[in-house]
């Protein structure tokens, strides 16, 4: 488990922690960008590693990132005019380029200030339905990652969901196995069939029943794979149901079984988060069934899940495990209910925590690095990020799970930070 002081550092991602410093030299992504749907649309305010930020298309479509507070005088460009090829600041005028340039400044007349004053403005790129930003030093700017579900062409969707608490919290829901057979055991039924059952629990149809997995992790150019293996419902001993999940530095994960796609965890402050779904899109078997079971008629227009209450007459009837319904707002009511920031030097890790252990000490190791001035695990090599996927299905136990994702490179423990340890 994580000291007090360990627990600080993993969970504050503001302008200089050293979490935020490492976030920092990521590309990240901060706005849907159907949110910026035509040139000179009304602006976007969006907060990112504890940064107040403002996002704009301009007349020529270009997208722009600035600091949300005038350079002036400190008023928000949210509220401003997007037109002529910038953003315009209502309280004295003063309009910005996508690039920070300063083009208009009409209570002072001298053009020479304009050459020497500019905005704070950041590298902006549009991919896969997102727009990407990179706040870190300009000398450590990486190239822009690609991801099989960035393929051009392919019709991709990104949904946002908007958590009162903090970033860890999410990340580590994504990538705990061990709880989706107790939390999630009235959904999980729809993984398999596409049919969302919204009475009786159980998990007829999926191929495990076993709550206890071997959780196996292996360190990668990128991050980290690891393994949830169980006892399959059906089969020998010498059988076993495997899922691997690719965690991608710093907060991305695939979990399987989905197709192309990922889950992103964007720390917007250290108490607001933002889980970006994002993938390439495809026919459902039941779309109303797929939202129920995602419990989208719980999330406002803002992105946030709104718990319902718990409905604790279907818990004692037996139609529902936990009360209330869709993995999102589950995870959500568990997760809320830890607080904004969780004391994890209160906790009691088991083996079953394993992947969860790897992920903090990862990061806890990388932000260590780029304290000491060096780069962090993902961009202190060639990643083939393209190459990385997900698995799930029944296997033989003799056949080593790595296997079943072919192409991403694993590296040494020694070049990766420590092997975690249970304590």
């Amino acid at each position: 488990m994580l000291t007090r002081e360990e627990n600080e550092y993993l969970c504050r991602v503001g302008p200089g922690t050293p979490m935020g410093s490492l976030f920092r030299r990521y590309w990240m992504p901060a706005v849907i960008a159907s949110r910026l749907p035509a040139p000179d649309c009304p602006p976007v305010a969006f907060r990112l590693l504890g940064e107040r930020l403002v996002a704009f298309r301009d007349s020529e479509g270009h997208v722009g990132v600035l600091d949300e507070l005038c350079c002036h005088r400190g008023a928000s460009l949210a509220l401003g005019r997007v037109e002529d090829c910038g953003i315009r600041c209502l309280y004295h005028g003063w309009k910005f380029g996508a690039d920070g340039t300063i083009q208009e400044t009409p209570n002072l007349p001298d053009s020479r200030f304009k050459e020497r004053v500019r905005a704070p403005a950041y590298p902006v790129r549009e991919a896969a339905g997102l727009i990407w930003v990179y706040l870190g030093p300009t000398e450590k700017q990486p190239p822009f990652p690609t991801y099989s579900w960035m393929d051009e062409g392919a019709p991709v969707r990104a949904v946002e969901l908007v958590f009162d608490w903090n970033w860890a919290q999410v990340m580590e829901g994504l990538l705990d196995s061990s709880h989706v057979g107790v939390l999630h055991v009235d959904e999980i039924g729809a993984v398999t069939d596409g049919e969302y059952r919204d009475t009786k629990t159980g998990r007829d149809g999926y191929p495990t029943r076993d709550n206890a997995p071997k959780i196996e992790v292996r360190n990668t150019d990128f991050g980290f794979h690891y393994a949830a293996l169980r006892q399959p419902t059906e089969g020998g001993d010498d059988d076993c149901y495997v899922r691997i999940t690719p965690f991608i530095m710093p907060s991305m994960c695939y979990i399987p079984p989905s197709g192309p796609g990922a889950l992103i965890v964007v720390p917007r402050d250290d108490s607001l988060t933002s889980q970006i779904a994002v993938g390439v899109t495809g026919p459902t078997t039941n779309s109303q069934s797929t939202a129920r079971l995602l419990g989208m008629g719980f999330v406002g227009p803002d992105g946030r899940v709104q718990l319902p209450p718990q409905d604790r007459e279907a818990m004692a009837r037996g139609d529902s495990f936990c009360g209330v319904p869709g993995i999102p707002v589950q995870d959500a009511l568990v997760q809320g209910s830890m607080g904004a920031i969780f004391d994890r030097s209160k906790e009691h890790l088991v083996p079953a925590d394993l992947a969860v252990i790897r992920m903090r000490r990862l990061l806890i190791e990388s932000a260590r690095r780029v304290e000491a001035g060096g780069d962090p695990v993902g961009l202190d090599r060639d990643v083939g990020t393209k190459e990385i996927a997900c698995f799930s299905g029944l296997m033989a136990r003799s056949t080593p799970w790595r296997q079943m994702v072919p192409g991403n490179v694993e590296i040494d423990s020694a070049s990766a930070g420590a092997e975690p340890v249970l304590t």
